[in-house]
């Protein structure tokens, strides 16, 4: 589903006309012009809209049913039909530190789902002959890893690789009322809303994947459970924010994953969206 057509009519009909295919971002603050964020920013002149505005696109994007995202709104983005993604910035209600419910929207940020190929020669670096390697990939923010798992994940699926998504907020797989609104691939299961350490257990245990795949990892707690998977004969693909091999050694559960050897291969991202940078063995060392 294109995005412009979950927007309300009035909006639609503004927005449409500014759409182009290097939109990556609809943003709606209150009081200030709207922007769509691709390679370079473009503002929709003379529409600025109020707090009640904010509020109906709000409602309109969740089809009037704000409980039925409660779960997702907590963490502060919700999935739409066409695995577009609705960021949102305002304040919430919150107990012993945790929030409870969405009170006051002051911006939104729509994400546009699109499902972008991946060059041969970047797919080859992840798998030896049809088998996948456990890899890691290495970026900055906004360099396309997310988009460089989802693909890798969708050619292992469909060449009857069992392989399994943890999928902790939503991002890989898109999923909308259960359905995965990105192609990743034929023999691909995905886990949802829970947080990698859980999730990736629970899939080796009931899914039995040749290959776990899961985004940003960070927490020593998935350091743990990747090593678990790794132990079980699962292969792992993620991801994780670095410039490089030098930084990723500074950090104590990446580094304890290389210095394990749990990745066979190590790729980093970086200077523009997707270009390949280095390629490194398991311990760091350039292939």
């Amino acid at each position: 589903m294109d995005v412009t057509d979950l927007l309300p009519g009035q909006y639609r009909n503004l927005i449409a006309s500014y759409m182009t295919d290097s939109v990556r971002e609809i943003r709606f603050r209150i009081g200030r012009e709207c922007v769509l964020c691709g390679q370079n920013n473009v503002f929709v002149k003379d529409f600025k809209p109020s707090a009640e505005d904010v509020r109906k696109l709000l409602l309109h994007l969740c089809d009037y049913a704000l409980y039925a995202h409660e779960e997702q709104l907590k963490s502060g983005y919700m999935t739409l039909s066409g695995g577009h993604r609705v960021g949102i910035a305002g304040s919430f209600v919150t107990e012993n530190g945790k929030p409870v419910r969405l009170s006051d929207v002051q911006s939104l940020c729509i994400r546009v789902a699109r499902q972008i190929p991946v060059r041969k020669e970047v797919s080859d670096l992840f798998f030896a002959g049809k088998e996948p390697l456990s890899s890691l990939i290495l970026s900055p923010p906004g360099m396309g890893k997310t988009t460089l798992l989802r693909e890798i994940a969708k050619i292992a699926g469909d060449n009857g690789i069992q392989t399994a998504i943890a999928d902790e907020r939503g991002e890989l797989a898109a999923c909308f009322r259960g359905e995965p609104q990105l192609d990743v691939g034929k023999c691909t299961d995905v886990m949802e809303n829970l947080p990698k350490s859980a999730a990736i257990p629970m899939l080796v245990r009931a899914m039995s994947p040749r290959l776990i795949v899961c985004d940003e990892i960070g927490s020593m707690e998935d350091k743990t459970a990747i090593e678990e998977a790794v132990r079980c004969g699962c292969k792992v693909l993620c991801s994780a924010h670095g410039n490089g091999i030098p930084d990723a050694k500074k950090r104590h559960n990446l580094s304890g994953l290389l210095q394990e050897r749990v990745f066979d291969r190590i790729v980093v991202l970086g200077v523009e969206v997707g270009r390949v940078c280095g390629v490194y063995d398991g311990e760091g060392k350039p292939c």
